[in-house]
């Protein structure tokens, strides 16, 4: 199931008080609420299936296994379009078509198109470098006479998630979606590794004390406000705070614990413990800079929640954070930790030079980031993709990055004019391209040379990332299909109710005769009754759709 694939709508229009936001926190506890995370489109009737006829020839809807009708002419989507394309990964040859043509809102299938270009763009192996230089000399006692800077990189990860056997470390459901999602939860993973590493090098450098101050150059590209979070070439634990809330005896307060520990922050922590079965009603609020407040009510039998906090401006906590690494490698700072970064006081772009260098971060290979973004949907580091396809062309626009996916699209046959996209994780509604686009992209992946990459980071169906529950352990596609989804929910507020705008998965599946094809299956526009227990229901279908396919090719 594709937990942690969250494609909240646009910012909310004036008056529009019944979202998706509003609507997870409604019925949002239980396992379809984290299973928010596909896209799709579905239409059942006669008219759209002729109207879904086009130049390239198609298989009628009455081709499909009797398996996949049953659930698309299901009365729960009466109102909805369906897009299914089913191909021979080899040849191209059309299995099934129903309306696989037309253009379906995306979502988080988005990632398929920014993954890939990105890992064309940079390899499998590049690795990021974050070094830090020093403004002065060093005294014989160890005193930098002037300043320390560390130059961000676009690093998404900085250390913080490494493991020893040199992958970067996920969840279930990862930390970004804790707010709309309760079963979130932490890695084991230390998120200040990468500063402690920089921290360690300086020391090593014979720096004992900063006799100025320590910066942050983060101008590689203009920090862009993006949903609900802030695109900067700086990442510290995906510049949130994370937020783990214990509850304690009935009546009594509930334990707040934060990472990172910070000078930065002060939390405060108002929530209460109430009895099992009672709501669970957590919300984190910020009253002024650098202070967090949690406030509600946490149920006994809630063993742990996981909430976050937006940090505010990445540079400038960052900055702390490396000051305050460095304090634990005995090196001393004389400006104060907290505070703005200094940005003005940056020396000139082209005056850092590798004998001042003191310190560098490396990051694993560029691989396992793919593999963090499409196994989590991972949506920031999906819109940094962007900015770094920007970078690697000379550019630092959001927009120019876009266009580089454009030429992407060209370079390996497809047409881009098929496609319309606005962002890299699939949370715009002019996010739209067909089953059979996005099946055309699959084919023209599995033939070059990265694709063993690019195929190991999408999750399998069954057994990791995303698409762990979107069919059973006993299921017989378990671990023969992997597949990007994702999940677009609004509020229909006239009726007061949640809507289901796309759920859609699209991958490669090697079918029972050992055949490989490519699917992708959309349905879009299904009204839904009870939130969780609806979405769980529709994942679980398309999960029962891939296993028709699986036996019947």
């Amino acid at each position: 199931m594709d937990r942690n694939n969250l494609d909240p709508e646009p910012e909310p229009r004036a008056g529009r008080r019944f979202s998706r936001r509003h609507a997870l926190h409604q019925g949002g506890t239980g396992l379809a609420a984290a299973a928010l995370t596909t896209v799709g489109v579905a239409r059942t009737t006669a008219t759209a299936t002729a109207a879904a006829q086009d130049a390239t020839p198609v298989v009628d809807a009455g081709a499909l296994p009797a398996e996949i009708r049953a659930i698309i002419e299901a009365p729960r989507y009466r109102f909805a379009r369906w897009g299914i394309h089913v191909a021979d990964r080899a040849t191209g040859e059309i299995i099934h078509d129903l309306a696989g043509g037309q253009r379906f809102l995306a979502a988080s299938t988005t990632k398929l198109f920014s993954g890939s270009a990105a890992l064309d763009a940079y390899g499998p192996d590049h690795q990021f470098e974050t070094p830090v230089y020093r403004q002065g000399d060093i005294t014989a006692a160890g005193e930098l006479r002037g300043d320390l800077v560390l130059v961000a990189s676009g690093d998404l990860t900085m250390g913080g998630r490494d493991t020893p056997d040199g992958h970067i470390a996920f969840t279930p459901i990862d930390h970004i979606n804790a707010n709309a999602l309760p079963l979130a939860t932490l890695t084991t993973e230390d998120p200040l590794a990468g500063l402690d590493d920089l921290a360690r090098q300086v020391a090593a450098a014979g720096i004992r004390h900063v006799a100025r101050d320590v910066m942050v150059d983060a101008r590689l590209f203009p920090a862009m406000e993006k949903d609900d979070y802030i695109l900067t070439p700086i990442w510290i634990n995906d510049n949130l705070i994370d937020l783990t809330i214990t509850p304690g005896d009935v009546g009594a307060a509930a334990t707040i614990d934060w990472r990172p520990q910070t000078a930065a922050y002060e939390v405060q922590g108002e929530v209460q413990t109430v009895a099992a079965g009672e709501v669970l009603d957590v919300s984190v609020t910020s009253p002024r800079p650098g202070q967090i407040t949690v406030a509600g009510q946490i149920p006994i039998d809630q063993t742990q929640l996981v909430r976050t906090h937006q940090v505010e401006d990445p540079p400038a906590l960052a900055r702390t954070l490396l000051i305050e690494a460095l304090g634990r490698q005995g090196v001393t700072v004389a400006a104060a930790p907290t505070g703005a970064n200094p940005a003005e006081q940056l020396p000139t772009e082209g005056s850092y030079t590798p004998a001042n260098r003191v310190a560098v971060h490396r990051s694993l290979p560029f691989s396992e980031n793919i593999t963090l973004i499409q196994k989590t949907s991972h949506n920031q580091h999906a819109d940094m993709l962007i900015f770094l396809l920007a970078l690697q062309h000379g550019e630092t626009s959001f927009e120019a990055g876009m266009t580089q996916i454009h030429a992407f699209l060209e370079r390996i046959g497809l047409d881009p004019a098929e496609v319309s996209l606005s962002d890299g994780r699939g949370n715009e509604y002019t996010d739209l391209f067909s089953p059979r686009t996005v099946s055309d992209l699959l084919r023209a992946l599995a033939t070059r040379p990265e694709f063993p990459v690019f195929v190991d980071a999408l999750p399998s169906l069954g057994v990791d990332g995303t698409e762990t529950e979107t069919v059973s352990p006993t299921s017989p596609v378990r671990g023969k299909a992997v597949a990007k989804s994702g999940t677009t929910v609004a509020g229909d507020l006239m009726n007061q109710r949640p809507l289901l705008m796309t759920r859609a998965i699209a991958g490669y599946v090697t079918a029972s005769s050992g055949r490989e094809l490519t699917f992708a299956v959309y349905v879009n526009d299904v009204p839904l009754v009870e939130l969780v227990d609806d979405i769980f229901a529709i994942i679980k279908e398309q999960g029962t759709i891939i296993e028709a396919i699986y036996a019947q090719h």
